[in-house]
């Protein structure tokens, strides 16, 4: 069943329910507020009766009971065995209308002939002091005809009521279900299509069905995006591994052709085959890399001091690379929360940047500052150009990529570096200017000792 159809016949069913049960409670309580009333008025009558037979002088009982006689009605006196000693009436078919003798007062509607009837009976001390009882009868078939109008008027009033509630409860169905639905065929349409569609969101809301289509296209937006990027990085990766693979292929024809009667062929080939399969297995390992799960770093981050962890990294690499590094710590003890391997790469790929494409002097600094750390490194190289800047950090992107395969660069380093600097709950930004150097800053968040 449907959405709108649930909602619908929810709603309906729920008001049809409250509109019985209102209906129902005010049939019953009209019948029994008009019967009471009237059994009181009838009460009244007698005790009016009871007073005058008292105090009469010079009247019968029946001309009392005749002066007081109801239309419609019938006034008696009972004897305590049920014998009617008086008794008056409009009708005379009401005089076979049967009573009890009852001790206390009562009030009952009967059905005689099929006409209601309302009776009274009160007890009264008689002149000879035993207790008989004035009893009144009245027909009472009108008021019930007011009854049973009202009871239409309730059923009649309950139909439209119940048609009307369901035509907009229809209406309603329809215009809550309709954003769902909408999302329904976006998402049928995705699936069919194998393309990102987005909800047509008309207007800006709060409610909760706008929110539902906006976060849907924002999440749209997001798989969109991610796709590209995931399209982008096979067809660069696959880019960038075709290039070895042509070279090592074509070497390697070379070789089956004049390897065996040229040595120096032979070692033109080897050598460009060892230098292609390294560059293979440099990028492969820089593709692990960036697929290195980010709840793997999470579980093995740990508190440590990170001053000491700089210090020897930029004294190691200063001795591999025979460039002039030099380094500035503000204090010894600096805590931070990290994955020791990831930010130790972290600082070995901005380092192995700044040497490739500067042969000055490198600056490397680490700084405490309030909540942050700031660990940045400075070289005084080529730069970067302004148009290329937005760049830097995505996969497979070099600025110049013949001066790039020169110096081994795979244009995922940047890229590894940003991702390790966001999973330890910081940032990587740049600043660069051309033929003047490039300041590469990595913010953390502290954390206390």
């Amino acid at each position: 069943m449907k959405l709108g159809t649930r909602i619908q016949l929810s709603i309906t069913g729920l008001i049809v329910f409250l509109l019985l049960t209102a209906n129902t409670a005010i049939y019953l309580l009209f019948e029994s507020r008009s019967i009471s009333s009237e059994q009181d008025r009838l009460i009244g009558i007698a005790e009016t009766v009871i007073k005058k037979l008292n105090s009469r002088e010079d009247q019968t009982t029946e001309q009392v009971l005749q002066a007081y006689l109801i239309s419609n009605g019938l006034i008696r006196i009972v004897l305590e065995d049920g014998t009617p000693v008086d008794q008056v009436s409009t009708d005379k078919d009401f005089f076979f209308i049967q009573t009890a003798f009852k001790d206390d007062q009562f009030e009952q509607v009967i059905t005689f002939r099929d006409a209601r009837f309302a009776v009274i009976s009160v007890p009264v001390i008689g002149d000879d002091g035993a207790v008989i009882n004035l009893q009144i009868v009245e027909n009472i078939d009108r008021l019930y005809e007011t009854i049973d109008d009202l009871k239409w008027v309730l059923i009649v009033t309950s139909i439209v009521l119940a048609f009307v509630l369901f035509l907009v409860s229809w209406f309603l169905g329809k215009w809550i279900s309709r954003p769902i639905q909408e999302l329904t065929y976006t998402m049928k349409t995705i699936e069919e299509n194998e393309s990102y569609e987005r909800i047509d969101v008309k207007k800006e809301t709060k409610d909760e069905l706008t929110i539902l289509a906006s976060t849907f296209n924002r999440m749209i937006d997001r798989l969109e995006a991610s796709y590209l990027k995931q399209e982008q990085f096979v067809s660069d990766a696959s880019h960038e591994l075709k290039t070895p693979l042509t070279v090592i292929f074509s070497y390697i024809k070379l070789l089956r052709r004049w390897g065996t009667t040229r040595p120096d062929v032979m070692e033109e080939a080897l050598s460009a085959i060892e230098s292609e399969s390294s560059r293979m297995r440099y990028l492969t390992e820089q593709l692990l890399q960036l697929a290195v799960s980010e709840e793997l770093i999470e579980n093995e981050r740990g508190k440590m001091n990170i001053s000491p962890l700089v210090e020897q990294t930029v004294k190691r690499l200063r001795v591999m690379y025979e460039n002039d590094i030099q380094y500035t710590i503000q204090r010894p003890v600096i805590m931070a929360d990290v994955h020791e391997q990831s930010f130790v790469q972290l600082l070995i790929i901005l380092l192995d940047n700044a040497r490739k494409y500067s042969d000055d002097v490198i600056h490397v600094s680490l700084n405490q500052d309030h909540e942050v750390i700031q660990l940045q490194v400075k070289d005084y190289g080529i730069g970067i150009p302004k148009e290329a800047q937005p760049y830097i950090f995505d996969r497979f992107y070099r600025v110049d990529k013949v001066r790039g395969r020169k110096t081994g660069g795979s244009g995922l380093g940047l890229s590894i570096a940003k991702r390790i600097a966001e999973q330890h709950g910081g940032m990587i930004k740049m600043s660069s200017m051309e033929k003047e150097g490039s300041v590469f800053t990595v913010l953390l968040p502290k954390s206390e000792a």
